[in-house]
């Protein structure tokens, strides 16, 4: 992709990118998506994911060059941003994670940290990286044990399979497991106790969490925080 057109397509919200996606899809892919989308909501695999008011449970994972982070000495400086994405093969994830690198600043500036989580493992978030020229923290979720603690890890049904397969896609190979797991794309921000305060998760893979909409849950809580810590009057 050029740079003038990673600009514009940077400008673009999530939104109007999904409506461009999903205007490119062939009858085929179309059909899959529909098909796991109504799967996923009649299974009702979103009914697991973490609330809000629920505790985060805490993680060690490898990031793309093979250095550890610990998710509560990330959420011990300030809001911890946990976002979910299937994998660098996905034209809805790689949207968003374009999104994310866009504002990364912004979340910077309101010191919180934000991690990108996917099942894949070897060499592929680094690829990806360089792919998307990505600036982000991407975890690899190591067996899965993120997700499933989450409540966001769902088998992948026999006909999605197939039809991934169909397109080239091994997701035993690319995640170094003998399961085909994905997780549903979802955002957390949990803040400096562990205390998850905002969530999105969407069995409608296509449709993200928009970054400004996080970036206003964050500004949110670092404003009750902050009267949190305020003196009460005598």
């Amino acid at each position: 992709m050029s740079v003038e057109l990673m600009s514009d397509h940077l400008t673009k919200t999530l939104s109007q990118v999904r409506s461009e996606l999903l205007a490119g899809l062939s009858d085929t892919d179309r059909e899959a998506y529909i098909y796991l989308v109504d799967w996923l909501r009649e299974t009702d695999v979103a009914s697991r994911a973490l609330r809000v008011g629920d505790t985060a449970p805490d993680f060690l994972l490898p990031d793309a060059h093979g250095r550890l982070h610990s998710s509560e000495h990330l959420r011990s400086e300030g809001p911890l941003v946990v976002s979910f994405y299937r994998g660098g093969w996905c034209p809805f994830c790689n949207s968003e994670l374009r999104a994310l690198q866009a504002v990364k600043a912004e979340f910077d500036s309101l010191g919180a940290n934000l991690v990108v989580v996917s099942p894949e493992t070897r060499d592929l978030p680094r690829q990806l990286k360089q792919q998307l020229n990505l600036d982000l923290t991407m975890l690899a979720d190591v067996d899965h044990g993120v997700a499933i603690s989450y409540g966001v890890l769902f088998r992948v049904p026999d006909d999605t399979k197939a039809h991934c397969a169909g397109q080239g896609y091994n997701f035993g190979h690319r995640h170094g497991s003998t399961e085909w797991m994905l997780p549903m794309p979802a955002t957390f921000v949990i803040d400096q106790d562990g205390v998850v305060r905002n969530t999105f998760v969407e069995p409608d893979f296509t449709i993200r969490q928009e970054p400004s909409d996080i970036l206003t849950k964050i500004r949110q809580l670092a404003g009750s925080q902050t009267e949190d810590a305020s003196p009460s009057d005598e």
